[in-house]
């Protein structure tokens, strides 16, 4: 049975304290992007430590014994030998810490609801921090988007989050990774904005700059608030230089496209090599040695040498060797299935393309020209830019560890020319082509499919039969055929709901005995649940997975609050209301008239029982639906957690023969005074009962 489709084990239950603490709804998705930028600061920084602790053992410590023993060349079999137990963790432990991990964490969001499995951290922090010790040339933002991501979604799922919050969650994970790394917390929101969810708007910005905020202020309390490169202010030293940086722009599109393509080239070389698996990266970083031997500055993360380009302390010979030396090396650490991230190896490329031309340019122009380190600044964010196709984030990260505005003109000019012009030349990124390759296809425009639109509340059924803990098994029967459904929910004597008892298990008791069988004694104490704010998607894989004709569901901090039942049978119904696509408005007499409903007009008038009520709330029968809202001239879409106001004028589709019971249930509830003693209950019980027929589906 492959990982995916493998049954979800059901999660245990939150301890009663915590499942039970006052908390409004309203606030826990911004107490949990709290906890997830606190999660990602400390993640960030453990991962710090650990590549510097590796650093120091690898490169350090064994790198000083083997050539003390065989001379300066044995430093080549350091990377070799660290890529032997980084094989060993991707193969046999997690494959998803394999290469970059922004792609995966992509993947998560896209395909599995932003659900990650909790190995992947560890696995992923492991084998980064041998790769980048070892010399491997990679960097560690890629990883601590991923070990932060999987921390975050291991917290959602605890906290049994939807999968809409479950991708937040994550995107949040990954942009405090990044804001703690380079205490750059604006890059960090546009990072996880413009590469992992891909869309915009106020709640994704709202949660995300929380996590990246408190990731950062965590990264800042332990290690200081320095940037994670140090780089100079420059400024335009003439406008006739935004034509250079034009050109710079257009040199980082091809470059940044060359850069990722010869990543994928060496994939595929290497994997045509027949060795075994756990060979293959070690023959990789055999050749990264002898590359890296005697320039060890393409070696690891090489956020230094971007300090000296930037600096202006390279000379021109030695940036156009580091930047092809950069590329091989990077392609074959990642292509040889070795860990690390590309984020950083991009920046090094651009700064030493950057400061290469700057070089070229003072040479034509020198009264009109920057210093060649104001250009590697420039470069380092528009071959990230073409690679990623992110402009916001690289703009920002640079604008941050700069902390000047001078060079905002030539970055703006640099890295729009260079996401345009690799755009034109090819639509793939850095990213993507990983994704296409593990069959994940990135849609253009994410939308949210119906399934994920439609909310429990809005499909939920709140007329659950219930009995007590001690009823006996004429009592269960009696129940479940008054109520013509498939289970009655159980609750104790305080009122708390226990668990369900359906119709198989009563009939089975009655085989057996009959004697002395209470509720309590076979009710199904569910684990499996679901919360009102929950997607339809989210039921109908748990319907799926337990093989189950219903879900209760229950308050998100009190499972023993029943709020209801959702069945197949409410799935259904639910997902063919909202496919149904809408009439204007002339034309809904017609159809009317077609399928035989009736329209009832009707306004909440000051002082009703049904302002302030839900729609869910509101007790219509079956063959009732509100079908319209218009409030102050506004159609309102009529959710089931939609509350009315006073002034709201409801359109309500009545099947026909139920008119006239529907306008006296109304005349009973909409103008009744609100003091009056429970008015809702009373037209309740007045209401006509569904038919048997479409309860006993359920």
């Amino acid at each position: 049975m492959s990982l995916l489709s493998r049954p979800r084990r059901p999660l245990p239950a939150l301890p009663a304290p915590l499942s039970r603490l006052p908390v409004p709804d309203s606030l826990v998705p911004f107490l949990l992007a709290l906890v997830v930028g606190l999660i990602a600061g400390l993640g960030a920084v453990a991962l710090r430590e650990l590549v510097d602790a590796f650093d120091q053992i690898l490169l350090g410590d064994l790198g000083g014994v083997l050539t003390g023993v065989g001379g300066d060349w044995m430093i080549i079999w350091v990377p070799v030998l660290a890529a032997i137990p980084v094989a060993w963790i991707v193969i046999r432990f997690a494959p998803e810490s394999r290469g970059n991990g922004v792609p995966e964490v992509m993947s998560a969001v896209e395909t599995q609801g932003g659900r990650i499995r909790p190995r992947v951290a560890p696995a992923k922090a492991l084998a980064s921090a041998v790769t980048i010790g070892s010399g491997g040339s990679v960097g560690q933002i890629g990883p601590v988007a991923q070990v932060s991501a999987s921390l975050a979604s291991s917290l959602g799922r605890v906290m049994r989050q939807p999968p809409e919050m479950m991708t937040l969650l994550v995107a949040g994970g990954a942009a405090g990774g990044v804001s703690a790394s380079f205490n750059a917390p604006i890059a960090g929101v546009f990072f996880a904005l413009e590469v992992i969810l891909r869309r915009f708007n106020v709640r994704n910005f709202t949660l995300v700059v929380v996590s990246s905020v408190i990731a950062t202020l965590v990264a800042i309390a332990i290690v200081g608030g320095e940037p994670g490169i140090a780089i100079p202010s420059y400024e335009l030293v003439s406008s006739l230089e935004i034509g250079f940086y034009a050109l710079l722009g257009l040199a980082a599109a091809l470059v940044g496209i060359l850069f990722f393509r010869l990543v994928y080239l060496a994939e595929d070389l290497i994997s045509a090599i027949r060795m075994p698996a756990l060979a293959r990266p070690a023959l990789a970083m055999l050749a990264v040695g002898a590359i890296g031997f005697g320039h060890q500055e393409i070696f690891g993360i090489g956020f230094a040498v971007i300090e000296d380009a930037a600096e202006g302390r390279i000379t021109v010979g030695t940036l156009g060797l580091l930047l092809v030396l950069k590329v091989l090396a990077t392609s074959l650490t990642i292509g040889g299935g070795s860990s690390g991230g590309l984020f950083a190896p991009a920046l090094f490329v651009g700064a030493m393309l950057g400061g290469l031309m700057g070089a070229g340019f003072e040479a034509i122009a020198p009264d009109n020209t920057g210093p060649p380190g104001a250009y590697a600044v420039v470069g380092t964010a528009a071959v990230f830019a073409a690679a990623a196709r992110a402009p916001l984030t690289s703009l920002f990260i640079v604008f941050e560890l700069t902390r000047d505005y001078e060079l905002i003109l030539p970055l703006m000019t640099a890295v729009a020319i260079a996401t345009g012009g690799a755009q034109i030349i090819t639509r793939d990124t850095v990213y993507s082509i990983k994704l296409g390759r593990i069959g994940v296809r990135l849609r253009e425009e994410p939308s949210r499919a119906a399934m994920d639109q439609i909310t429990v509340v809005e499909a939920m059924r709140t007329n659950v039969p219930l009995v007590d803990a001690d009823a006996t098994l004429d009592d269960l029967a009696m129940v479940l055929s008054r109520a013509g459904g498939n289970a009655v929910a159980v609750t104790d004597e305080a009122g708390r709901f226990q668990g369900l008892v359906t119709a198989t298990d009563v009939t089975a008791a009655l085989e057996r005995t009959h004697e002395g069988v209470r509720a309590a004694d076979i009710v199904r104490r569910y684990a499996l649940h679901v919360y009102p704010d929950d997607s339809l998607r989210d039921v109908v894989a748990m319907l799926a997975d337990a093989d189950v004709r219903q879900v209760p569901v229950v308050a998100r901090f009190d499972q023993t609050r029943l709020l209801g039942m959702v069945t197949q049978r409410d799935v259904l119904t639910a997902f063919a209301r909202s496919t149904r696509p809408a009439a204007p408005r002339q034309d809904r007499a017609p159809i009317r008239r077609l399928v035989g409903a009736e329209q009832v007009d009707t306004t909440i008038e000051p002082g009703s029982a049904l302002a302030g009520v839900s729609l869910q709330e509101v007790p219509l029968p079956q063959q009732a639906v509100i079908s319209t809202i218009r409030r102050q001239g506004v159609v309102v879409i009529p959710r089931g957690s939609v509350e009315l106001e006073v002034g709201d004028e409801l359109t309500i589709l009545v099947e026909a023969g139920f008119e006239g019971a529907v306008r006296r249930m109304l005349a009973d509830i909409v103008h009744a005074p609100a003091h009056e003693p429970d008015p809702l209950a009373r037209s309740q019980a007045g209401a006509p009962h569904p038919r048997p027929s479409e309860e006993r589906d359920g």
